[in-house]
């Protein structure tokens, strides 16, 4: 419970006590607030000419004045200081729409590279099965060129000038087979290579302009943020000065 403060003070060269539960230090402000009002009226010819009650509404119409003027003027700046929450409950609520849209960009980015590993993983393995395939055709073949050309090779001793020519002309053919499939392979694994250079280069350039748009995002936000909370600060600063002034008072 609050304690009831009493002080002395001078109010139009009279000596008062007065009490209330503000500080001391506030109620001989305010005894001092109303000596400069009086001191003010003094100096106005048609106030000294007034009656005591005269002068007394005067005084009284004066303050009350000066009360309801500043109690406007801390009403606006409550208003302001409302409105810029809003507005701040607004940043506030971008600030999360975009940290949700980082996190989808993120698991976007996560799906893209699994999806860029899974595809890899593809290309490797069909890659592997294809030479793999090509390999067994190929030794297949070699296995049959050389039992083909084992038993030319018996054939021949028996008949060599004449299946010498015919000899010659199926190892000629052979080599081609062999030369065609190895081009065949190598460029094959060209193609593949340069599919996989394709690929690599869409992932980083889908990469960096996901980063760049995150932030630039993040950025203004930030900026925004920055700029309400300074003028929200300097209203509740003036808002705490006028209610400071304002504040319920207590006499007896």
């Amino acid at each position: 419970m609050a304690t009831k403060n009493t002080v002395e003070v001078v109010i139009a060269g009279k000596v008062f006590r007065i009490s209330g539960y503000e500080t001391p230090e506030y109620l001989h402000q305010v005894s001092v607030y109303i000596n400069e009002k009086l001191a003010q009226f003094q100096q106005m010819d048609g106030y000294r000419k007034q009656n005591t009650d005269q002068k007394q509404m005067m005084l009284n119409m004066n303050l009350a004045d000066d009360f309801f003027k500043a109690k406007h003027q801390a009403d606006k700046l409550s208003a302001e200081l409302e409105k810029k929450e809003r507005e701040m409950y607004g940043i506030r609520h971008d600030l999360i729409e975009a940290q949700m849209a980082n996190e989808k960009l993120e698991s976007e980015k996560k799906e893209l590279k699994e999806l860029q590993i899974a595809q890899k993983k593809e290309w490797e393995t069909k890659l592997a099965s294809e030479k793999k395939e090509l390999t067994a055709k190929l030794n297949a073949e070699k296995k049959e060129l050389e039992e083909s050309l084992e038993a030319q090779k018996k054939e021949l001793e028996s008949r060599k000038q004449e299946s010498a020519e015919k000899l010659e002309s199926r190892k000629q053919e052979a080599d081609r087979e062999r030369q065609e499939l190895k081009r065949t392979i190598a460029a094959q694994e060209r193609n593949l290579e340069n599919q996989k250079k394709a690929m690599e280069a869409q992932r980083q350039s889908s990469h960096k302009k996901l980063e760049d748009q995150n932030q630039a995002a993040q950025k203004r936000l930030t900026e925004q943020k920055r700029s309400f909370e300074a003028e929200i600060e300097r209203l509740q600063r003036e808002n705490r000065e006028l209610q400071r002034r304002l504040g319920q008072r207590s006499y007896t």
